[in-house]
């Protein structure tokens, strides 16, 4: 009752600045209301998640109890039973308990798969190929929150997977830079992807948080391959986070109302010298160009990944520094001096624009 009296009250609101009456249809709204209500916390369905997990693992523990996993043919043929049902199960029922039965059994479906593809000898790049194959094809029937967002981090994970296989993990930098443009994008155009059917309601929801994941993933990987041997790759893939943090934040300071362009200069200075410190670690970066991101558009769970992430980034990047722990010490007090310097310049200035 107060949720309605709430968007009453937001419907007299803007009634009242536009100078007319809205058109709105309350038996819809009530219907819609009430859809939402029944929708789940994303507590339980991660919750839901790590049950189907724990579920999938006493499943292949069972397997090797009963010597299954030897046999290449029940593998195939349990793998495609398990996928088929879970889709099906997924898109006919929309309830808690079958969603974990349903995600339990589409987790049974890869890990019989890999098994199988392991005794038939299976190159492993061909593995996880298909396993990206399996989450596209996934991602294109499910309606589900959960499988839709577990495909996701599944096609991002084979993609990560052949890289390593190829050897080549200076592609990882390609990776974490096509992630980055996808996140953007996809979490600025919110109001027009909410009105095609692919990725309406639930699923862009779950596409945007299974990007967000992903792209913290990109994140990890990039940020534990520093090495003298590509340092040059980190440079560029920090140039891209850069660009588009500072792209970003001058979207903010419009938004904010603030024109003036030694202001700006200011911010984007700022902000080139405390990232420029950080070039070679893409990581950190990357963690603040998903916190300003989720901030702007109240995004609470990127938010929160963004915060723990920047602050797990800085501590990684820290001791993996290939220099003395005087030297680590001496660069902590130089960066707390500069901050607080900066924090009394910022403050300074701030007072002197109120009393104005």
């Amino acid at each position: 009752m107060e949720i309605k009296t709430e968007i009453q009250n937001i419907l007299n609101v803007v009634e009242s600045k536009i100078g007319r009456v809205l058109n709105v249809d309350h038996s819809k709204m009530e219907i819609a209301l009430d859809h939402s209500r029944n929708n789940q916390a994303l507590t339980i369905k991660v919750l839901s998640i790590l049950g189907g997990i724990l579920a999938t693992l006493a499943f292949v523990v069972f397997l090797y109890v009963a010597r299954f996993d030897k046999s290449q043919t029940a593998l195939y043929c349990f793998s495609a039973i398990f996928f088929i049902l879970s889709l099906w199960m997924n898109k006919r029922y929309d309830k808690v308990l079958l969603d974990t039965i349903s995600v339990c059994l589409y987790l049974l479906g890869y890990v019989l798969f890999g098994m199988a593809t392991d005794i038939s000898r299976v190159e492993p790049f061909v593995c996880h190929l298909l396993f990206s194959l399996f989450a596209i094809v996934t991602l294109t029937i499910s309606r589900s929150y959960i499988l839709t967002f577990i495909s996701v981090l599944i096609f991002t994970g084979s993609l990560i997977a052949v890289i390593f296989d190829f050897h080549h993990p200076d592609l990882l930098h390609v990776l974490l830079s096509i992630a980055s443009l996808m996140t953007v994008y996809f979490t600025l155009n919110e109001a027009k992807f909410l009105k095609i059917n692919f990725t309406s309601g639930k699923r862009y929801q779950a596409i945007r948080t299974g990007l967000t994941f992903s792209y913290l993933i990109c994140l990890y990987f990039v940020g534990r391959s520093l090495s003298d041997e590509n340092w040059a790759y980190n440079y560029i893939s920090s140039a891209i986070q850069i660009l588009i943090l500072l792209w970003l934040i001058n979207c903010l300071l419009n938004r904010f109302h603030c024109e003036e362009m030694g202001k700006k200069i200011f911010i984007f200075i700022v902000v080139l010298v405390c990232l420029g410190f950080t070039a070679i670690s893409p990581a950190i970066s990357g963690s603040l160009l998903l916190l300003l991101l989720s901030f702007k558009v109240n995004y609470r769970t990127g938010v929160a990944l963004g915060i723990m992430g920047f602050i797990y980034f800085i501590g990684m990047f820290y001791y993996d520094l290939n220099i003395t722990l005087l030297q680590k010490s001496l660069i902590m007090f130089g960066s707390g001096v500069f901050f607080i310097l900066l924090y009394f310049l910022i403050f300074k200035k701030s007072n002197s624009h109120e009393k104005a």
